[in-house]
């Protein structure tokens, strides 16, 4: 009797570890700003040229050239949308001459640039953790001494007009993890083989989003920025 009790109890242990869970995070709400003048210039302006920006300390990582993906990536969705769009190495060049740091009209006739794009923040590694989840049934519950995690991204842009200087726009938008659709959790047993497998293929633990997705939120956001500039 005991024995067949024992059984029971572990094969509910197993049919609980193996049973099918979700967990989903809330999109956070993104921060637009963009001021009149902007505005006002855009329609005046339908292929304004451009260039992007990108300050060391705005990476999340010190090595620029990992993110050089990013930064193309950036480029092209504003190159797609009429932009012109200018070498950033190249004015950056002329941005180091202090004096032409001091005289933005002269920058903009050096340069023959209208806007500066400035990649203010960029984060890829963005913790979201949760207790709770939803089972086959579509019940919402809460673990026991059990957090999920999972990882976002977060990108922040300034707009720059250079010809006075002027800040005239701020936005920041958000990769939110199983936001869009509910994220399954592996059970122990999936996560083990799953890690004998990529272990097997060579491929290395790592924390962030995966370099596709952090693309395709790139693209996104940028296109993005591009309407709500030209709204």
């Amino acid at each position: 009797m005991k024995k067949c009790i024992f059984l029971f109890c572990l094969s509910i242990l197993f049919i609980s570890c193996d049973s099918t869970k979700y967990i989903s995070f809330t999109q956070n709400k993104e921060d637009i700003i963009t001021n009149q003048n902007l505005k006002d210039f855009l329609k005046n302006n339908k292929s304004p040229k451009v260039v992007l920006r990108v300050p060391n300390s705005s990476l999340a990582v010190t090595d620029t050239e990992d993110n050089s993906y990013l930064f193309n990536a950036i480029e092209n969705e504003f190159l797609a949308n009429g932009f012109l769009v200018r070498d950033r190495q190249l004015f950056n060049q002329i941005l180091s001459n202090s004096d032409n740091n001091v005289d933005y009209s002269v920058l903009r006739d050096k340069s023959d640039t209208d806007l500066i794009i400035e990649l203010s923040q960029l984060k890829y590694d963005v913790l979201y953790e949760t207790n709770k989840y939803t089972d086959d049934a579509g019940r919402e519950k809460v673990e026991n001494k059990i957090v999920h995690k999972r990882y976002g991204a977060m990108v922040e842009f300034k707009v720059i007009i250079v010809k006075n200087n002027e800040y005239a726009g701020v936005y920041r938008f958000n990769y939110v993890p199983c936001s869009d659709s509910p994220c399954q959790i592996l059970s122990l047993k999936k996560k083990v083989e799953l890690e004998k497998e990529n272990k097997k293929a060579g491929i290395l633990p790592y924390e962030g989003v995966e370099k596709n997705e952090m693309e395709l939120f790139i693209k996104g956001a940028t296109n993005k920025l591009i309407k709500e500039m030209r709204r």
